[in-house]
């Protein structure tokens, strides 16, 4: 009898593993109700006033050399060493891929002066996020910077190597701060299959109320109208609102040539946070309105022609800048 029940929990716990990683037929294209939202919200503009906070935001100067190099390195157009030893991450969505990823990560962080550590998660399915800290003077609080680090099997380039390389970009931009609040990057595995690492990362933050809110960077790199067009999503949350708010302060504050493009979507690892009722946006390129990569989730997200590194470096700008207002 015994060894009857543990045989069906085992085949319970192995289904459930199963699930997991297959349950999720993840895609922005299949979002009909975001694309409806995005149509409703163009066809029917309302003018939000931003409130501003009377605060002066400070600019910093992105390289796009930089985003280039490290994009071409972290999806596989170039290779780099790690421990003496040439290589090159070809995809990001087996484990070995992750865990290469992982390895590049904190090498790079750590070059910034960033504590970087692994946060592990899953039974049968063993997975890792990545987490990068730069303690504050009041360490109860943290604002977290994320994005995920897997890909579909694929170069990733845009998604989300472009999210991964812009919180680099920022970790670089800020490291010689002296915040009063502790910044964390962290890179979620799993994203692919079902936001799998966020759901696990967001579980295991013991005291949710520290957490200032996250800022989560989904795909932002190509732009081929060249209009600037871009998301903030908060789909109007109430205890997220002040991070859409500072964003987009900080973008007019600083003539950021950039237009927020009204979105709402769930789709990605901004919420599990939700879910947690921790505060959290998420944001990208102009997906919803139109203007979405074309090589999304297919072997072409390399880096290429399309991907637009004057326009990644304007959002990694206007990122840095809140986060630097908000911790300062």
């Amino acid at each position: 009898m015994r060894i009857s029940i543990l045989l069906t929990i085992l085949t319970v716990i192995i289904s459930c593993s199963k699930t997991e990683l297959h349950k999720h037929k993840h895609g922005w294209g299949n979002d009909k109700a975001a694309f409806a939202y995005t149509a409703f919200a163009l066809a029917n503009p309302v003018n939000k006033k931003i409130k501003l906070n009377n605060l002066r935001y400070q600019s910093f100067s992105v390289d796009e050399n930089f985003l280039k190099e490290k994009l071409s390195e972290f999806s596989g157009a170039k290779t780099f060493f790690i421990n003496k030893e040439e290589t090159r991450i070809s995809e990001r969505k087996s484990k070995a891929g992750e865990k290469l990823a992982i390895a590049y990560l904190e090498k790079e962080f750590s070059r910034y002066g960033y504590k970087t550590s692994r946060h592990k998660y899953g039974f049968l399915t063993k997975r890792e996020n990545f987490i990068a800290e730069l303690e504050g003077k009041d360490p109860s609080k943290v604002l977290i910077i994320s994005a995920h680090i897997d890909s579909v099997g694929n170069a990733g380039a845009n998604d989300d190597g472009s999210g991964v390389i812009s919180m680099l970009a920022i970790a670089k931009a800020l490291k010689d701060f002296d915040f009063k609040y502790t910044l964390r990057f962290v890179g979620f595995s799993g994203e692919e299959i079902g936001l799998v690492g966020s759901r696990y990362y967001v579980k295991s933050i013991k005291n949710k109320k520290s957490i200032i809110g996250n800022i989560q960077l989904e795909m932002m790199a190509t732009n081929s109208r060249k209009d600037g067009a871009f998301h903030v999503i908060d789909c109007d949350k109430k205890n997220s609102l002040f991070l859409s708010q500072h964003l987009l302060s900080s973008i007019s504050d600083l003539s950021i040539d950039l237009q927020n493009v009204p979105a709402c979507t769930s789709a990605s690892d901004h919420s599990n946070f939700w879910k947690a009722k921790i505060p959290s946006i998420v944001l990208s390129e102009n997906f919803f309105g139109g203007d979405g990569d074309p090589c999304y989730h297919k072997k072409c997200d390399v880096v290429d022609d399309r991907i637009d590194f004057g326009y990644m470096a304007k959002i990694t700008n206007a990122v840095a800048s809140t986060v630097e207002a908000i911790l300062r």
